[in-house]
């Protein structure tokens, strides 16, 4: 369960495509990478467009095959969450509204001292309101970063 002592910066991320996502956050990745653990919840398979946007990037080839490296836990809320340490985590929350609820409740079960939460939102879902999502994170996450 997250005590009071975790420190917990919840970001927004808004797009439009699954390429537009990745976008977003390949350089928060890029950045975050040999800092923080990273772990990446998605209902909808991104493997694909991943390994087409990193083929197109001009990053380094042991930064794309760190990248590639990650664990993508496509629709897996059953994933080893609980085995997870006391390091810092960023963890990736993209899919619909109930899956990002439910994802959310397994983040919480778990004692982390510092995590990053990104909660990424369609915005070609008409039941979001989008201000009202804004005003509940401390940042948004854009293609300008935070």
């Amino acid at each position: 369960m997250i005590t009071k002592e975790s420190q917990i910066t919840k970001y927004a991320c808004f797009y439009v495509s699954n390429y537009h996502l990745e976008m977003i956050l390949l350089p928060y990745i890029k950045n975050k990478i040999d800092k923080s653990n990273i772990v990446i919840f998605t209902e909808e398979n991104l493997q694909d467009t991943i390994n087409t946007l990193l083929s197109r990037t001009n990053f380094k080839q042991e930064d794309k095959k760190q990248i590639l490296n990650l664990h993508y836990w496509n629709n897996n809320k059953e994933a080893k969450i609980s085995e997870l340490n006391n390091q810092e985590y960023s963890f990736i929350v993209n899919g619909s509204l109930e899956y990002i609820k439910e994802i959310n409740l397994k983040i919480k079960e778990i004692n982390l001292k510092k995590i990053n939460i990104i909660y990424c939102f369609n915005i070609n879902n008409n039941d979001l309101n989008i201000s009202e999502i804004k005003a509940n994170y401390d940042k948004v996450l854009n293609t300008q970063n935070i």
